[in-house]
């Protein structure tokens, strides 16, 4: 056997990065890494080798990285398995040997709620909790909410799903009814 066996040739890794256009915090970032984690072991393709996040001047996240190590041979089945990923968002990248990969399909939803303008009434008899119950029930089926970011004058909740105007419309009538989304703002972020 060890005469063949230094004939065996050993499978080449080639390095992928998935750029996610995706505003989530490491903790967040690490429930993905271990949904796509779990895949690599069942397929014995790769794992993951690090990742990261880019943060704005506010703190607040702008994009995240993930790196891993996949089997050459597995590479093509890699890259099919994230463009079936609904949540990857729009505007997110697969980077590998020098070439870049559009991929992504959810579109985000950022809704900053302001933490310093409103009475000092509507923070003490507001529960954020409660908002959060209102949104992710009105998204039931229609967006996830993947992460969050408390700054110094807002925080964000940041919710993915196929279609930013139809997220928008179904949080409207929360939006402009419960007292701590007065003077919020919703922009699209992906």
């Amino acid at each position: 056997m060890g005469f063949f066996y230094k004939f065996k040739k050993k499978e080449k890794y080639i390095n992928v990065t998935l750029q996610m256009n995706a505003k989530l915090q490491p903790m967040h970032r690490a429930d993905f890494e271990d949904m796509v984690e779990n895949v690599l072991k069942e397929k014995n393709a790769g794992e993951i080798v690090g990742g990261g996040s880019l943060l704005m001047p506010s703190g607040e996240i702008s994009c995240c990285d993930i790196e891993f190590s996949i089997l050459e041979s597995q590479v093509d089945s890699f890259i099919s398995f994230l463009n079936q990923v609904s949540l990857i968002p729009k505007g997110s990248k697969i980077l590998m040997n020098n070439t870049e990969m559009n991929i992504g399909k959810s579109e985000g939803l950022g809704l900053y709620l302001n933490g310093t303008d409103l009475p000092v009434e509507v923070y003490q008899n507001s529960d954020i909790n409660h908002l959060i119950e209102l949104l992710d029930h009105a998204l039931e089926g229609v967006a996830v909410r993947l992460s969050h970011w408390e700054g110094s004058s807002e925080t964000a909740l940041y919710y993915y799903g196929p279609n930013f105007e139809i997220i928008k419309e179904n949080i409207l009538p929360i939006t402009q009814s419960y007292p701590l989304c007065e003077k919020c703002r919703i922009e699209q972020i992906a």
